[in-house]
């Protein structure tokens, strides 16, 4: 469009152009610099004191597992722990008509004759009590269990030779068997074994699968125990 002869210019004049593109790159440069100066604030916080970069998990990872430093094990060959159940001096009692307490175990309940369990007599089995559980194991070495019998009646008096009570359980013990297994000391030497019945508060739970730890919980519900100790001599 051609302007009347006297019209203004209304383009800026060549020098104001060049102010303002000037202006413009000098801010852009400002820019650019307070940029850099925020990405290095980040790179820096994201540093810890051992200077490893932090970085994002990956989609769906999760934290490892805590390590434990206690590890329990179901091995059969760990005797039940009773540490904490109190022996006092009351009624209950676990005696065998087959010899006296603190006497000479016979030849048949050990490994030197037939190794059959022996008959035993129960009594003054405590008010309150839910259950009976039955250990027997070497004194000298108490991880060598040699019969676990749990729930056992309390109703019950007396367990015949060689016969577990009606309704109780026998747990696999030290020798992978959940049979009776006597005393066997090597030959021409003795050893003393004992018999020892929990009266438990509360009933076991414990099952044909059951494993000693689960017999060491059972104690926890312990109340009394009565004892009854011989020794066995093997022939050489």
């Amino acid at each position: 469009m051609l302007l009347p002869p006297n019209a203004p210019n209304s383009s800026p004049p060549p020098m104001a152009g060049t102010h303002v593109r000037r202006r413009t790159r000098r801010l852009a440069r400002v820019a650019l610099g307070l940029i850099a100066c925020v990405l290095l604030g980040i790179g820096s916080a994201a540093c810890g004191t051992s200077g490893r970069e932090l970085r994002e998990p990956a989609p769906g990872a999760t934290a490892p597992p805590r390590r434990s430093s206690t590890t329990i094990s179901n091995n059969n060959r760990v005797a039940p722990d009773d540490s904490n159940v109190v022996l006092r001096p009351t009624g209950f009692s676990l005696s065998s008509p087959a010899w006296l307490a603190d006497g000479v175990i016979p030849m048949d309940f050990g490994c030197a004759g037939s190794d059959t369990a022996p008959p035993l007599t129960i009594a003054g089995v405590p008010d309150g009590a839910a259950e009976l559980l039955l250990i027997a194991s070497d004194v000298d070495v108490r991880s060598d269990t040699r019969w676990i019998v749990a729930g056992i009646p309390i109703t019950t008096t007396s367990i015949a030779q060689g016969v577990l009570p009606p309704g109780a359980i026998a747990v696999v013990n030290s020798t992978g068997s959940t049979s009776w297994a006597g005393p066997c000391p090597t030959p021409g030497s003795s050893t003393t074994f004992q018999l020892r019945l929990y009266a438990l508060r509360t009933p076991s739970g414990i099952t044909a699968a059951s494993d000693s730890p689960a017999v060491t919980v059972a104690l926890t519900t312990a109340t009394q125990a009565a004892v009854l100790r011989g020794t066995y001599t093997r022939p050489g």
